[in-house]
């Protein structure tokens, strides 16, 4: 094996101060998001005694809630939910592991759609979704961002969901956080 020979660079006093010339004023890029793991096999596989299952979801809209308007933000979280998590959901700081895109679909096709999509995003353990809901007609209320402001509350699956950071949509979509099995409780 040959021998490594060592070379000698000398960087200069004046390339160094050319070179902070040239970065003055630049700022490190740093990557926030965090990625919410997925359960790992052994945890999925004692998971089967689950309330979510392949049965649907029953939606509902039994809350009495004020409608929303299409730019209004919505928010909720359920107890045992930190207030810490809810930020980083809202501000986008957790990767989107997937995305479902209402628009166009009626009242009945959106209830199928958001049930179907929800089974399989937790029989497959992800945990951070996106729904694009749109913000409706200018002149009217925005009915599928009304309807799942109502329907995700229901849900005992949803940990908590919010209006999306302006790069997933703003207030035309919403971020939803998912159960990964039946005891989680989310404190940090």
């Amino acid at each position: 094996m040959p021998k490594k020979t060592k070379i000698s660079t000398s960087v200069s006093k004046e390339d160094i101060a050319a070179f902070h010339e040239a970065v003055k004023g630049a700022k490190l890029h740093v990557n926030e998001k965090v990625r919410l793991s997925a359960p790992d096999i052994r945890r999925k596989a004692s998971s089967r005694s689950l309330e979510f299952n392949e049965e649907s979801f029953n939606f509902n809209e039994s809350l009495d809630l004020d409608p929303v308007q299409g730019e209004e933000y919505i928010v909720f979280k359920q107890t045992g939910i930190s207030n810490k998590i809810l930020r980083k959901l809202r501000k986008g700081k957790y990767n989107v592991d997937a995305i479902l895109d209402l628009h166009g679909m009626s009242v009945d096709e959106a209830i199928a759609a958001v049930d179907g999509f929800l089974q399989q995003c937790l029989h497959k353990g992800i945990r951070v979704v996106l729904i694009i809901h749109g913000k409706g007609h200018h002149s009217q209320m925005p009915i599928l961002k009304n309807k799942l402001n109502h329907w995700l509350r229901e849900i005992n699956a949803v940990l908590a969901f919010c209006s999306a950071a302006p790069a997933h949509g703003s207030r035309g979509a919403i971020y939803v956080l998912l159960k990964r099995n039946s005891e989680e409780i989310l404190l940090g």
